[in-house]
This record gives structure tokens, C-alpha cells and sequence, in this order.
């Protein structure tokens, strides 16, 4: 055990220098381009503020764009700031997105320059209870949207030797229960960026992975609308599964995975730290690979799992897993002892 203690901090240790050592020289901005997903809420709403006060020109590409985030985008930020429609699974969105990027670069010379792929949705229950389309619809929207827009604007990328910052979550590092849906998308989210940032290199375009601890608190992803469809999702599980399926798990246990929500907390209440992340991936003449950003607090640091997971036996991490997102729910704990 002291041999494995005496290595994570080893490898701790060099992580924090060869991150230091990067550098901090940033590029000049001068109204380059940055398209970004998901501004409606959230980390994609901050970061197109704090890129229009760097400088860039961005595009917001906002689910709703006569909706209160995208109206207050409007209303608070310069006239650098396009909304733009787009819903990540709809290719004609994509497309028209694209071409409205190109009339823009043409009427001002505005090359594009970044790509932020931020949307995504969330849902939470076991592989028993949760149905394929409810896979597929997360999977739509966090995955294969996020690659279909990637390929649309690599060519952009391509051209200025720009930068390509995805937004995925800690949880594309380690596992929870009842969190398949989402972390499938999120760790293939990982593969696709690491695949690619090797691919890019020759071109010299750089690829960055933001992964944002627990910041749901500063995020609507469990607020608001979302958390209304992620209770009918929930209505609509337990009234999709099998008779012998509800007999195991019961209503309860179902049921308490979404009172958790309500009433979850962190210790930041700004997305601050995941914009300043974005923004240094974008700026940073040398920016990192990965951005792991903590956002728990104390013992209960989910960025904490991520660092230890690949020093600690699987069986240990299971058992870790499991307590840690089980903590204070006696109604999810019973199933374990029947």
C-alpha cells in the first residue's frame, strides 16, 4: 500500500509540473471566430461572455434562439456575438450553422478559429431500468452530435491551425452507478478526442478535453426544463420495465435517484473555473491536452476518483463507486443487502 501512495503521488507530482510548464504565452485576438454548443445555459453561456470580452467573435449556437439565454446573450454581450439556431442532432442545423459562419468570415474576414462542443443532456438510472431509446436520445445529443459538428467545421480548422476544445466530464474518467447513459457518451467522448488530437497534430490543429467535476449547481443540466424531462424520464422507466423487473428494484429505489437531485450542492457556484479552462485552451499558445476541473468539495471530489482511478485495485474503485454515490440514501442502499 505504501508503494502504491508513494507512486500516485509521484505521478501527481510530474502531472503539476509538465502542467506548469506549458506556459502560459498566449496567442494575439484579434476577432478570430469561436463556434459554441450548447449556450442556452450554462458553461456554453458563460464562456461566449468571456470570449467577447477577450476579443474573439463567437458563435452561440443556442437550442432556443428567442429563449431567455440566448435573449440575455443578446442584450449583454457586443455586437460580436451571433446567436445562432442549433439543435446538435439536427444535420440541417449543422449545416446551416456552418454556412452561416462562412457568410460572416466573407462579409468580415472573421476566420474561424475554435470550436467549443458543449451540449449535452443528462439522465440517470440502472441498465435494467433505463430504455435503448433513452440511450440513444442521450447518445444523440452528447456524442454523436458533438462528432457531427466537429466534422463540419474541421475543414475551418484546418485552414487558420485553430483549436478544438470538447466539453465532457469527469465522469468520461471514471463509472457510477446509474450514470451509463451519460457516461458512455462521455467516454466516448475521450476516444474521439484523443484519436483526433493525434490525426490534427500534422495539420496543426490542436484538440483539448475540458472535464468539469461537479458543477451542477452552476448549471441548468439538472434545473429548470431539464430536471422536468428527467422526471418524465424517470415516469416513463418505470412504466416501460418489466413486471419482474420492477419487483426487483422497486419504486423507491427508482424514485430516490432523482430526489438526490434536488438536492445536489457543490462547492462552486460559477462556472468560472470550466471558462477559464476553455478560454485557455483556446488561447494558450501550448494548451493541455486535458483540463481536469474539480468542482466538489472536500473528501467528496469526484476529480479526486479520477486521479486515483488507474493506482487502485477495480474492486477497491467498485466499492468506492458504489458508497460514493450512494451517501445518505438508505432507500438506493437497500438493494445492496437484498
Amino acid at each position: 500500500m505504501f508503494v502504491q501512495i508513494a507512486l500516485i503521488l509521484f505521478v501527481l507530482f510530474i502531472y503539476y509540473i509538465s502542467y506548469e510548464w506549458r506556459g502560459k504565452k498566449r496567442i494575439y485576438v484579434e476577432g478570430q471566430g469561436v463556434f459554441i454548443t450548447g449556450c442556452d445555459t450554462g458553461f456554453g453561456h458563460e464562456v461566449v461572455k468571456l470570449l467577447d470580452k477577450v476579443g474573439f467573435t463567437v458563435f452561440a449556437g443556442c437550442l432556443n434562439p428567442e429563449g431567455e439565454g440566448a435573449t440575455a446573450l443578446k442584450t449583454n454581450c457586443s455586437e460580436n456575438v451571433h446567436i445562432v439556431k442549433l439543435d446538435v442532432t439536427q444535420s440541417q442545423d449543422i449545416r446551416q450553422a456552418r454556412a452561416y459562419v462562412d457568410k460572416i468570415h466573407e462579409e468580415t474576414g472573421c476566420g474561424l478559429w475554435g470550436v467549443v462542443n458543449n451540449a449535452g443532456i443528462d439522465l440517470y438510472g440502472d441498465v435494467e431500468l433505463l430504455t435503448m431509446s433513452m440511450y440513444r436520445r442521450v447518445a444523440d445529443v452528447n456524442l454523436f452530435g458533438m462528432m457531427e459538428v466537429t466534422k463540419t467545421f474541421l475543414p475551418l480548422l484546418r485552414k487558420s491551425k485553430g483549436r478544438l476544445v470538447n466539453v465532457t466530464s469527469v465522469k468520461g474518467r471514471i463509472y457510477f452507478p446509474c450514470t451509463s447513459a451519460y457516461g458512455i457518451t462521455k467516454h466516448g467522448i475521450e476516444t474521439f478526442s484523443d484519436s483526433l488530437r493525434v490525426e490534427m497534430a500534422r495539420f496543426g490543429v490542436k484538440v483539448s478535453l475540458v472535464e468539469p467535476g461537479d458543477f451542477s449547481t452552476c448549471t441548468a443540466i439538472v434545473k429548470g426544463e431539464n430536471y422536468k424531462r428527467l422526471l418524465k424520464d424517470r415516469d416513463d422507466m418505470w412504466e416501460a420495465a418489466d413486471p419482474e423487473v420492477k419487483e426487483t428494484y422497486g419504486k423507491n429505489y427508482l424514485f430516490a435517484q432523482y430526489e438526490r437531485l434536488a438536492h445536489i450542492t457543490s462547492s462552486y457556484y460559477s462556472c468560472d473555473p470550466v471558462s477559464d479552462a476553455i478560454e485557455d485552451a483556446l488561447v494558450n499558445e501550448n494548451p493541455a491536452a486535458r483540463y481536469l476541473v474539480a468542482g466538489g468539495s472536500g473528501a467528496y471530489d469526484d476529480c479526486m476518483l479520477a486521479r486515483i482511478i488507474n493506482f487502485v485495485p477495480t474492486c477497491v474503485m467498485d466499492y468506492i463507486s458504489l458508497r460514493w454515490a450512494t451517501k445518505g440514501y438508505p432507500s438506493i442502499k437497500a438493494l445492496e443487502r437484498s
